[in-house]
């Protein structure tokens, strides 16, 4: 049961972990395309983080121990990697290796992440419906 609260406000969020996760799932892509640095950049301002500051200290390699965080900490950091990793339309092995290593210290099962990558295809083919009802091309 959640309570309303954004998943950041949890105790037991650590939101230096899951900035330098979602840096480092950008930066495993080569072509680090604008709009996935924006949406970084966008998440550490939301935490009060200082963007640049972890751009610059984060490799693309940062691992991290086993996390113990709840399992809606766990997935609303994997959901935002996929989220970013698929913001330019290649979803690149170097991503998907990543998101799944990153789900492995965070105990998360690879069946949940199959879950959630179908969850956000649904997502973004909603999102896709809802623009294509905007721009008038749905009869």
């Amino acid at each position: 049961m959640t309570t309303g609260q954004p998943v950041t406000s949890s105790k037991d969020f650590d939101p230096e972990i899951y900035l330098r996760i979602l840096i480092a799932t950008c930066k495993s892509d080569r072509s680090n395309s604008e709009p996935e640095i924006r949406f970084v950049r966008s998440k550490a301002h939301q935490l009060g983080l200082d963007f640049d500051q972890y751009w610059e200290s984060t490799d693309k390699s940062f691992t991290m121990a086993h996390q113990k965080v709840s399992r809606l900490t766990a997935l609303t950091i994997l959901k935002d990697s996929v989220l970013l990793a698929t913001l330019d339309r290649n979803y690149t092995l170097q991503e998907k290796e990543r998101i799944f290593t990153y789900a492995e210290k965070l105990d998360l099962p690879r069946s949940d992440v199959d879950a959630l990558h179908e969850w956000i295809e649904a997502y973004q083919q909603l999102k896709r419906r809802w623009q294509a009802l905007v721009d008038g091309r749905v009869g």
